[in-house]
């Protein structure tokens, strides 16, 4: 079944649902990264408005509503709220220091785009406000048997769209998003591809011949299942129903092919499978600088979680996988 994120505008508040409306249309923000916004946001205000006696005796948090805030409501919020708020998800919600950093970056979005993008907020009271300290675990990966085990149990329905997107997780490293925003005209015969990165951002890797071999494979599917039917021509990867594909759907996919190659248990998402073929890439002798490019990592720290450095080439280093050899 898939799960849908379900970002619920009407129960937003009008600077919220600006907020929203401007990380989707202008900053061009992921599915998951509004939706982490949008849940983020609406707890942070319901207990603002909790802590401030606007919600009705006895009513949980998770019930107030916030459409009615405003932004007198906004500027009342002081830095003391706001060390309050954390106190409530460490001690009350039991959040993990993971979920706390990831609250903290909503919430400091949020008052900078009042602060500085729209310039209706005269103080920024998240401003000051410091990441709780994580401790950096090494990145989850599938070793090589596990990956071969994985791509040979892809079986109907939907094999070839399956197996092409699994292929080039495992090959690439690409980001969720970057793969579900591919475009045909994004990839060349040569085996060339441009990357849709973070807001703005495009760089260029290569399909090496596994990815191409079940491109290829999926292009002549959906040309013989679509004929005569109304779907996406510009992307990549879509659904029977002619749509493309999102992100949650493809989180989805990824799950259940794991599950059924025996793998279920291990938490192995789209990401985890960048981190695979992170760690494939730098066993071969991948430069850590050409690596940072593969992944389009902006810090080379970020890059580093993987790495010592080593000399190669871009191109070259995307066929030094060890799955990019013809299936079998």
């Amino acid at each position: 079944m898939i799960i849908i994120l379900e970002i619920k505008k009407e129960l937003c508040f009008r600077e919220l649902e600006d907020f929203l409306s401007y990380h989707e249309t202008v900053k061009k923000s992921s599915e998951q990264t509004l939706y982490n916004y949008y849940r983020d946001l609406m707890l942070f205000f319901r207990y603002m408005k909790f802590i401030k006696g606007k919600g009705r005796a006895g009513q949980k948090i998770e019930d107030i509503y916030i459409t009615d805030i405003d932004m007198n409501f906004i500027e009342s919020i002081t830095i003391d709220d706001i060390y309050r708020y954390f106190y409530y998800l460490t001690e009350i919600r039991n959040n993990s220091e993971r979920t706390r950093a990831r609250r903290v970056t909503s919430m400091r979005m949020f008052f900078k785009y009042l602060h500085i993008t729209t310039e209706v907020l005269e103080k920024d009271p998240a401003e000051k406000l410091e990441f709780p300290s994580i401790k950096k675990e090494p990145p989850k990966y599938m070793n090589e048997a596990d990956c071969i085990t994985l791509l040979n149990s892809i079986d109907e329905p939907n094999r070839e769209r399956d197996y092409c997107i699994l292929v080039i997780f495992i090959n690439c490293g690409i980001r969720l998003n970057e793969l579900v925003r591919l475009n045909d005209t994004d990839i060349q015969k040569d085996g060339t591809v441009t990357i849709k990165g973070r807001g703005t951002e495009k760089r260029t890797i290569y399909f090496n011949q596994a990815c191409m071999e079940a491109l290829e494979e999926y292009q002549d599917f959906k040309e013989i299942f679509f004929e005569g039917k109304s779907y996406d021509h510009h992307a990549v990867f879509i659904g029977r129903s002619g749509k493309r594909l999102t992100g949650r759907w493809v989180e989805e996919i990824v799950k259940q092919r794991m599950k059924k190659a025996g793998f279920g248990d291990l938490g192995l998402s789209p990401n985890k499978l960048r981190h695979t073929a992170a760690k494939f890439m730098y066993r071969r002798g991948v430069d850590v600088s050409v690596l940072k490019e593969i992944l389009g990592h902006k810090a080379m720290n970020t890059t580093q979680i993987y790495t010592q450095t080593v000399s190669s080439q871009l191109e070259s280093a995307m066929k030094k996988n060890s799955l990019s050899r013809k299936k079998k």
